[in-house]
Formats: structure tokens, sequence, C-alpha cells
């Protein structure tokens, strides 16, 4: 390799860095905007300011890092721009019990976490045919949840309170749901068989099968 190939190679990978650490910037200051937000709509100033509440869409980057929890019966996430598919290890160590990580690879995986023991690997066998989110005080009845291909990974972390919440933010707006401990889900995967998932459950993928996970996360916010 040639001196100046050197020189360019380095100053690619300075470029690089200083691009994630400016994005990662912007993405903190966001999680802070946030979180003042969910603060102002449980407070007196909630009539003047109010967040919208149109369904979120998730950052186009080839590889993330999203840390997801409840605060006042809202979802809040932090993300982080990540140039590799070690770096999950760094954030996981963070994982207290109120918080799932969902990490996204450069080859498209979607891996979910609720600590930093748990180890997610290859592909699952498990399709779901039907996820239904019902409620009672959806007049509607049940919303259908679309769960991407990608979460289907042994030993990924599905369907928790954090988990369900988020798929309702990124697929409806606020406005066209209700959520509380009182929702269950509805399930039915690619052998017909149909379960309920109580709001204080989860599952954990296997390579042929699914568990119900006991409930390793808080529970969601009573009615």
């Amino acid at each position: 390799m040639s001196f100046f190939q050197s020189i360019k190679n380095a100053a690619c990978q300075v470029i690089k860095a200083v691009q994630i650490k400016i994005t990662n910037i912007i993405l903190d200051l966001f999680w802070k905007y946030n979180y003042t937000m969910i603060l102002i709509e449980d407070s007196r100033f909630s009539k003047y300011w109010k967040p919208a509440n149109t369904k979120l869409v998730e950052p186009d980057f080839s590889s993330w890092i999203c840390i997801a929890s409840i605060e006042n019966g809202k979802l809040l996430e932090k993300y982080v721009f990540t140039n590799g598919d070690n770096a999950s290890n760094d954030y996981s160590q963070d994982l207290d019990g109120n918080s799932i990580m969902i990490c996204k690879t450069n080859d498209g995986q979607r891996h979910v976490k609720m600590s930093h023991d748990d180890i997610v690997s290859g592909p699952s066998n498990i399709q779901f045919l039907s996820v239904l989110y019902d409620h009672p005080d959806i007049p509607t009845g049940p919303l259908r949840l679309a769960v991407d291909p990608s979460y289907m990974m042994v030993g990924n972390c599905l369907f928790n309170c954090i988990f369900v919440l988020r798929l309702l933010r990124y697929q409806y707006n606020q406005v066209d749901f209700a959520f509380d401990d009182r929702y269950k889900l509805i399930i039915m995967d690619s052998n017909i068989v149909v379960r309920n998932i109580e709001s204080y459950q989860g599952i954990i993928l296997e390579p042929g099968r699914y568990i119900t996970s006991p409930p390793y996360i808080s529970s969601p916010p009573k009615n």
C-alpha cells in the first residue's frame, strides 16, 4: 500500500468517526427532547404544548441500537448510530429490567435483548401468521400488528410490554390505541396454534418453537 493510499484510508476513518460522533450527538439531543416532552405532557403545561401524535419512523441507517423504555406510560427511545455488529455489547450493560435493547445489524437482522446475558443467534423457524392487540378501550376491536421477519432470530425476546408499545407507536397514531396493563395479544403461528399473551408476559424464540417468558421487565402502567 502506497503512502498516499495510507493517508487516504486514515482520513476516511477519521471522517467516519466524526460523522458517527456528530450523528450520536444529534440523536442524544432528540432523546432529551422526547424525555422533556413526556414530562411536559404530564404537567400543567400540557395544554400549551403537546407532542405530535403521529406514528414514529426508524432512522434510515444500515445499523443502529435503540434503548427503549416506558416513562409515565409513554415510549421513550434513545437511538445510537453504530459502525459494526459488536457495538451492542457496550450498551447492553445498561439494561436494568426497565428497558430493552433493539440492535439492527449490518446484515439486516434485529436482535432484541432484555439483559446483557441474552444471546441471539441464527434465524428461527417460527413464523407468526397473525398478531392482534386487544384492549377493552379500543371500540373498533383488536389492532393488527406487523412483526418484521428480521426479528425472527433465536434468542430474541419479543412481545414484552415495551416491545408491544413500540410496535404500536411505529404502526399507529397515538389516538388510535389505548395502552395499559389490561391489553392482551392474540397470536397465531405457522402451525395454526393460537395463544394469548398477557401484558405482563413476553416470548423467547427458539429454533423450532417459542416459549412464554417470565416478566423480567417492568409491567405496563396500571389502569
